[in-house]
């Protein structure tokens, strides 16, 4: 995360990939997916989020502190 903006926007996994977003910006920002299969805590600026996706799918997610930081994960086998 910097630029109050997730990069890169979009990115495509194989199942059982953990995924990591780190803050590098200096506001305070979350990780919340649309479905509610996953949610950050707060994260100031340093701390990272881990998730590991193991299902194929498409899932989209966002900032609950700033909602027009939005992102997508695509899970294909």
């Amino acid at each position: 995360m910097k630029n109050f903006a997730f990069s890169p926007a979009t990115i495509t996994v194989k199942p059982e990939t953990t995924v990591t977003w780190t803050n590098e910006d200096s506001a305070i920002h979350t990780i919340v997916a649309d479905s509610g299969a996953f949610a950050s805590d707060i994260l100031g600026t340093g701390p990272s989020f881990r998730f590991t996706f193991s299902t194929a799918g498409t899932y989209t997610y966002h900032c609950s502190i700033h909602p027009s930081m939005k992102g997508t994960v695509i899970v294909q086998p």
